[in-house]
């Protein structure tokens, strides 16, 4: 009867064997019911962060985000914290400045705090090619939006500091001469107005840096005005009453220009005047007098030719 049982390192064999078994098959059961109760979920436009080297940047990336499907537990897919998820692409051997790379995306570049399991990305690719950082300065222009109501102008428009640091793709770089404001609104503005605004990255430089990233711009406004000249304007003699017997004015018109707004200098040619003041004139002599004109309200004098007149007074 001894020989017909088993040696004790051939039972031992046996035992760890079908111990070996039992929990092989636990372990396919206990992941075949895991499987049959799992669920699955998506997270949308999870963003793609590519790492190159420090002094490299990343050029026209395509796509920029992509989608994560997980499986797992109800538990594991309520955890997903979709601010927490991004995707990391590090490739191995970055190479030069202009060279395209393709990475294929796997569970190993998607970075998730929870124990569901990615099962599939899409597109499950990610192509870029990179490009050395570099640098320049940059002219900022304002982005003036609307217009200013009527009989208003802008007389100028500044902005504090006048240029920036532009950083981003080198090769990108050389083609930007300036950087615009956001766009800063005029309508219904009737004063002077200063404000502080964000600058634009260059819309096809998407990595683009710009330090300081916001100005302050100074809009000065005026109130709109016209000139307009107004030529054969009699010149007119003021005195005193009695004092004079006669005086010849040569030239007898002259040309006024004046300033404001369109509606005062179309009234104004019939209110328009000039004048020479005759009152410390004493006769038999000759004088050359200056000029005045009498605008009319709302106008003011730019210029009057001659500006001087000869006032001749007789006895």
């Amino acid at each position: 009867m001894d020989n017909l049982g088993l040696h004790p390192d051939a039972s031992r064999r046996h035992w760890i064997f079908s111990f070996g078994l039992s929990l092989l098959l636990a372990t396919i059961a206990w992941y075949a019911i895991r499987e049959a109760i799992s669920f699955e979920s998506v997270v949308r436009d999870v963003p793609i962060h590519t790492e190159v080297g420090e002094d490299l940047t990343v050029l026209d990336q395509s796509p920029e985000v992509a989608d994560v499907w997980f499986r797992g537990a109800r538990d594991d897919l309520v955890q997903l914290d979709r601010e927490r998820i991004y995707i990391e692409v590090r490739p191995a051997a970055p190479q030069g400045a202009g060279a395209r790379q393709v990475v294929r995306l796997g569970p190993r570049n998607v970075h998730v705090w929870t124990r569901a399991r990615v099962v599939r990305i899409d597109p499950p690719t990610v192509s870029f090619s990179v490009d050395r950082k570099g640098q320049r300065e940059v002219t900022v222009r304002p982005e003036l939006q609307d217009t200013v109501p009527a009989g208003y102008d802008v007389a100028s428009v500044s902005c504090t500091p006048a240029t920036v640091t532009l950083r981003g793709p080198q090769s990108l770089l050389e083609h930007v001469p300036y950087v615009r404001t956001a766009p800063i609104d005029l309508q219904g503005r009737v004063q002077s107005f200063r404000v502080r605004v964000p600058l634009v990255p260059p819309p096809d430089i998407p990595s683009a840096r710009l330090e300081p990233d916001r100005v302050v711009v100074d809009v000065q406004l005026v109130e709109g005005s016209d000139t307009r000249e107004f030529p054969d304007i009699p010149v007119m003699l003021l005195a005193r009453p009695g004092k004079l017997c006669a005086v010849e004015i040569h030239p007898a018109t002259v040309t006024i220009t004046l300033q404001g707004r369109p509606e005062a200098l179309a009234r104004a040619g019939g209110l328009l005047g000039a004048v020479v003041e005759a009152v410390d004139l004493e006769p038999g002599q000759t004088y050359e007098v200056r000029v005045r004109a009498l605008p009319p309200p709302g106008t003011r004098v730019v210029n009057i030719t001659p500006s001087a007149v000869q006032v001749v007074v007789r006895p």
